[in-house]
């Protein structure tokens, strides 16, 4: 069965609105606890708003027929999300909340303004290495807040290196 993008927004749209009742839940208080490793949960859902922005930042780049990362280096994930963490580190919870629902406002847009093979057609861009786009978006939305909810519910486990 094919989706398109509208059915794609509406099926994230499911998975973002259990993601931001978890956050909503959250006092400023709880989002300063610890959820993995050395990062607090405000962290967590700091590095949530970096990869929704991503996701964003990819699609318009692709789009527009440029590198998302013009770079001679490989994309180095856990280097990133290193770097998400420093610049991200202590910022108010508030500032952290907005964020996010800023970055998926933005995302959704961009799937929007997208069509539908740009989206879903495998091989539609080199830089994907012919899976088709919707794949990096579940990478950095519904498939990628499935890892980190446990972290923003208990405030527990082991740090991850994935996205």
């Amino acid at each position: 069965m094919e989706m398109d993008k509208h059915e794609l927004i509406a099926a994230l749209r499911i998975d973002h609105d259990r993601l931001r009742a978890v956050i909503d839940g959250l006092s400023d208080a709880d989002l300063a606890l610890a959820a993995q490793g050395d990062w607090t949960r405000g962290d967590v859902v700091a590095h949530i708003e970096w990869w929704e922005r991503h996701s964003s930042h990819v699609i318009a780049a692709l789009r527009e027929g440029r590198d998302p990362y013009p770079s001679d280096e490989p994309f180095d994930l856990d280097a990133r999300n290193a770097r998400v963490f420093e610049e991200n580190r202590g910022r108010p919870a508030a500032d952290v909340r907005s964020g996010e629902a800023a970055a998926w406002a933005d995302l959704v847009l961009a799937i929007q303004d997208a069509e539908d093979p740009d989206l879903f057609e495998p091989g539609r861009f080199a830089w994907t290495g012919g899976e088709p786009l919707v794949e990096i978006i579940h990478g950095d939305t519904d498939r990628h807040w499935a890892e980190h909810l446990p972290h923003l519910r208990s405030g527990g486990g082991p740090p991850t290196t994935g996205a």
